[in-house]
């Protein structure tokens, strides 16, 4: 069990982001939002989310980074890729289906008619 918890804990310090909190600060100024306001969403402190955005090398767990992604419509993984300053349409599309997963089955099927309305010419 301690190997594994090392083992976690070594690959999440090898994997995380040296721009995470850049990449963190970009995303939530460019939704208005403020260090207080994302804290609150993510069940966290004002002060955690200023350390997440500031300090360097910055590890929340994989949880708060699932948080983190959800909220902004981003994935997990552009936080984690330092040579990607913008998600990717393929980053965006997943989080999309993450939270289309979520809905209820008549949110679905609501968007369904939606996107059934769409003409496929396009």
């Amino acid at each position: 069990m301690i190997a594994i918890l090392l083992s976690t804990r070594e690959q999440r310090e090898t994997c995380m982001s040296e721009k995470f909190g850049e990449k963190l600060r970009k995303i939530r100024t460019s939704k208005n939002m403020t260090q207080e306001e994302l804290a609150t969403v993510l069940g966290s402190s004002k002060a955690y989310v200023w350390q997440l955005e500031n300090k360097k090398n910055a590890k929340p767990s994989a949880e708060l980074l699932l948080k983190i992604a959800n909220h902004f419509g981003a994935s997990p993984e552009f936080f984690l890729d330092d040579t990607q300053d913008e998600p990717s349409d393929r980053q965006i599309e997943d989080a999309f289906f993450r939270k289309f997963h979520k809905l209820s089955e008549n949110d679905k099927r609501t968007i369904e008619r939606i996107v059934s309305g769409f003409d496929d010419d396009d």
